[in-house]
């Protein structure tokens, strides 16, 4: 696949001892503007951008001197997206195993003009991100984002145009990434000063053993713990409550990449890691004032986005063209929907409207924002891709279907399970809220193996066991089993009673 950049001139950072302007150039085939005042937290800003800049440029994968000048060709610009109440930027790292997302609130900037929203790319060179040390909170700073860049300032025409190969695991990665982000998962609330005492312990400590992961401990009726690996270094995270009954603990690895957000912690107010499940991707929410960074991790450093991952399987199947398309005019006219407001617009039911939204993220044409838990109109490419082409029928599915036709799928029990989260307190009442979550467990037998699977109200796969070979050796790590696909797709139970196809 091959993306076209037209950058009227270069990004830059313009400045004199009265005031700056950062303009940042944006391919004109695909023009998006937005000019303004930053009010307040210049600092923070500058230094989540610069975090952006470190996590482009970096890679923690081994790679030989062919691979290694195949990434360098193909870098690709970070992806910008302006709305009406946000400016987001996103980007993935040399070997694709860091995810950054920078979000920016529009109340930090004083806007001037007219804005045109939209998605593009926006010029990003190792320039640009090293002059961003000069920016200073003294005098007035100007965000400018538009085709013009730096010939606005200089007047200086210098037309920069180039015909850039994508490569086929950068497009594979974005649109994983949005499967894995759309995952139920554990939110932990953490004090920045526990994410840096983290990153310090394994700054000055060497790991010459197995395991090396952050195991996260979860007991009822006490905060959350994270314990590295292998020394059992244990650190109390004060004020992370969770509402696990039972205990519970989560391993996730690749932790060197936290070494990205060291700089945002000292200015953090506080940090969400949201755990999608154990080697499954985590993401690191820094929240300063105005400004989100969220870092993705992949399960693993070598298991990058694209590399055996099969988040998509997990997802519940597209419900057809027509809701894909009603679900785009939505997004495209509202910028933001949530599978309610959706189900609400369209006349969809919910576990529709939920299975369209998927889709869209699956196809490029939004992104889920696991900070606000809703969707965001973010079109990825200029042309509409088809996702067929970049996903190849998975060998697993195929064999569930086939395992189906077979006859060797035993349904032996389907029940609805209600399970109550605590919500916060309601201000008007004092009364403590509960959110009521929905699901369906499935037992079974499928071609010998004992399988167990619950699925979310949408059909989407939340947890999953069986007794195979593929199940014992990756758990959940490569996505379901084809015995988990199989249970989930037999349309009858053994008893004779009807239920739903999920997938």
């Amino acid at each position: 696949m091959q993306l076209t950049y037209d950058y009227a001139g270069p990004s830059a950072l313009i400045q004199n001892a009265h005031a700056a302007d950062l303009a940042l150039s944006v391919n004109r085939r695909r023009p998006v503007k937005f000019h303004g005042r930053v009010r307040s937290n210049v600092y923070q800003l500058r230094l989540a951008l610069q975090t952006l800049g470190e996590l482009v440029w970096s890679e923690f994968q081994w790679m030989d001197n062919e691979e290694y000048d195949r990434f360098m060709e193909s870098v690709l610009d970070p992806v910008i997206t302006v709305h009406d109440d946000r400016v987001f930027f996103e980007a993935f790292n040399q070997d694709m195993s860091a995810y950054g997302l920078v979000i920016v609130d529009r109340e930090l900037f004083e806007a001037e003009g007219d804005v045109q929203t939209g998605t593009t790319n926006i010029d990003f060179t190792k320039g640009l991100w090293t002059s961003l040390d000069s920016m200073r909170s003294t005098g007035d700073t100007w965000f400018r984002v538009g085709p013009q860049g730096f010939q606005v300032q200089t007047g200086e025409a210098t037309h920069v145009e180039a015909k850039v190969d994508i490569p086929t695991p950068w497009v594979e990665g974005f649109l994983q990434l949005q499967s894995a982000m759309a995952m139920p998962g554990t939110r932990v609330s953490m004090q920045p000063v526990d994410v840096l005492n983290i990153i310090e312990y394994l700054r000055t400590n060497n790991a010459f053993t197995s395991p090396r992961s952050l195991r996260f401990e979860f007991e009822p009726g006490k905060d959350a713990a994270v314990v590295l690996e292998p020394w059992e270094h244990r650190i109390n995270l004060e004020g992370a409550s969770h509402n696990y009954a039972e205990h519970k603990t989560t391993r996730i690895w690749g932790r060197r990449r936290l070494a990205l957000i060291e700089n945002l912690l000292p200015h953090a107010e506080s940090v969400d890691l949201y755990l999608k499940g154990r080697a499954l991707p985590s993401f690191w929410a820094v929240n300063l004032k105005g400004i989100t960074f969220v870092l993705g991790a992949s399960g693993w450093t070598g298991n990058n986005w694209t590399k055996g991952a099969a988040f998509d399987q997990l997802v519940a199947p597209s419900p057809g063209e027509a809701a894909v398309g009603a679900t785009l005019a939505e997004l495209r006219r509202e910028l933001v929907a949530t599978t309610d407001s959706l189900a609400e617009c369209t006349g969809m039911s919910v576990r529709d409207a939920r299975r369209a939204l998927n889709e869209a993220c699956r196809r490029g044409l939004c992104i889920y924002d696991v900070t606000k838990r809703e969707f965001r109109h973010r079109e990825l490419f200029e042309t509409p891709i088809d996702p067929d082409v970049f996903f190849e029928p998975n060998q697993t599915r195929l064999a569930a279907v086939q395992l189906v036709e077979d006859g060797l799928v035993q349904v032996t029990s389907r029940t609805s399970r209600e399970t109550r989260k605590p919500g916060g307190v309601d201000p008007m009442t004092g009364e403590n809220t509960f959110t009521v979550h929905h699901d369906d467990v499935i037992d079974g037998v499928v071609d010998g193996q004992t399988t167990h699977v619950v699925l979310k109200a949408d059909g989407s796969i939340i947890f999953g066991r069986c007794t195979c070979e593929f199940f014992d050796n990756n758990l959940m790590n490569l996505g379901p089993c084809e015995h988990m696909l199989a249970l989930v797709t037999e349309p009858l139970t053994n008893a004779g009673g009807e239920i739903s196809t999920s997938w």
